[in-house]
């Protein structure tokens, strides 16, 4: 086409017809800058297809590590509820008879109430993100906020899991550690312990009458629905993140 615009362009200035010219000269630079602007316009398509796609691509991988830590926080949650049911069955043998202390098979229950852990789970689409400047490719506001929300959610968590840790190292193991036979509560706990305590009479009566017990064990209650509480609030922001992220 430019060819053609080019001959008829000499043949009209060979001829001495400067209107002409002028006109056929003005109609080429025209179609020139059409044809630039479709070019621009094109490229532009296929670099928004491109930035569609790879929104597209981060949702997907984000749907997918959401959905594995999920998984791993139920785990979280179902064993932190087991451990405080634990904890509130040692709270309801404070104080009782010596005969219901005895018979009741303590060694398991404390060792199972001391069982806690923390959650961390997988963030690197999330960081990876936000340390390469990516997260802008997502256009849905409410999906960024909540991510940023989840960081946030998870570093209240750990403190969480810092203070139980902390009341439980300091505090409460300490304390049984000096009372009661911690190989006998290691038989309950996959220690390969394969018998109890010789120097240990397996008598409660003291301990669950004594406050200090209570007061320990109601500070562990306290911290762990704490926990359980805020890892129920990153479930329910993991439902939410996974919905917008399909």
């Amino acid at each position: 086409m430019l060819k053609f615009f080019r001959n008829i362009r000499k043949k009209l200035a060979a001829q001495n017809k400067v209107a002409s010219y002028l006109r056929y000269a003005i109609g080429e630079i025209i179609l020139v800058v059409i044809g630039i602007l479709i070019a621009l316009q094109v490229n532009n398509w296929n670099e928004e297809r491109k930035f569609n796609q790879e929104g597209l691509r981060i949702k997907h991988e984000l749907y997918l590590e959401f959905s594995d830590n999920r998984a791993v926080l139920k785990e979280r949650i179902e064993a932190l509820e087991k451990a405080n049911n634990s904890v509130r069955s040692v709270l309801n043998f404070i104080n009782k008879d010596r005969e219901i202390i005895q018979k009741s098979n303590l060694d398991s229950l404390i060792s199972s109430s001391l069982k806690y852990g923390n959650y961390n789970p997988s963030n690197s689409t999330i960081l990876e993100l936000i340390g390469s400047g990516k997260l802008n490719l997502i256009d849905d506001k409410s999906l960024k906020k909540n991510l940023y929300n989840w960081l946030q959610l998870l570093k209240d968590s750990d403190e969480d899991f810092k203070n139980q840790d902390q009341q439980a190292t300091t505090f409460l193991i300490p304390y049984l550690s000096k009372r009661i036979s911690i190989k006998n509560l290691n038989l309950y706990d996959k220690m390969n312990v394969t018998e109890k305590s010789q120097l240990f009479s397996s008598d409660y009566y003291d301990v669950f009458h004594d406050l200090e017990l209570e007061n320990l064990y109601q500070s562990k209650f306290f911290w762990n629905t704490i926990m359980i509480n805020h890892y129920k609030d990153l479930d329910k922001l993991a439902v939410e993140i996974m919905n917008q992220a399909k």
